[in-house]
């Protein structure tokens, strides 16, 4: 009888131990697994600033462009109107 009971605590001990080994074990995968997704999301995040910077620049031009034509009545003249000069001696 006491044998058993010996050898059942010991079944008890061995099991809560690989169960610990196990969960430390799935807990370091899934920090690694979180690591790897927040490192795509920042690159994601810079990326996507990159492209609201590139879109602020070119919506910036573009608007300049058309308020310097407007504000000076700039229009893109006719081909028959266009002068070529050679500066080529």
């Amino acid at each position: 009888m006491r044998i058993m009971t010996n050898l059942l605590i010991l079944l008890i001990i061995t099991i809560s131990a690989f169960t610990v080994i196990y969960v430390k074990h799935k807990n370091r995968l899934m920090n690694i697994q979180i690591e790897k997704s927040e490192k795509e999301l920042s690159r994601q995040l810079n990326q996507h600033k990159k492209l609201l910077d590139t879109k602020a620049q070119l919506i910036d031009e573009k608007s300049t462009d058309a308020n310097i034509k407007r504000i000076l009545g700039m229009k893109i003249p006719n081909k028959n109107k266009v002068i070529y000069i050679d500066l080529v001696e």
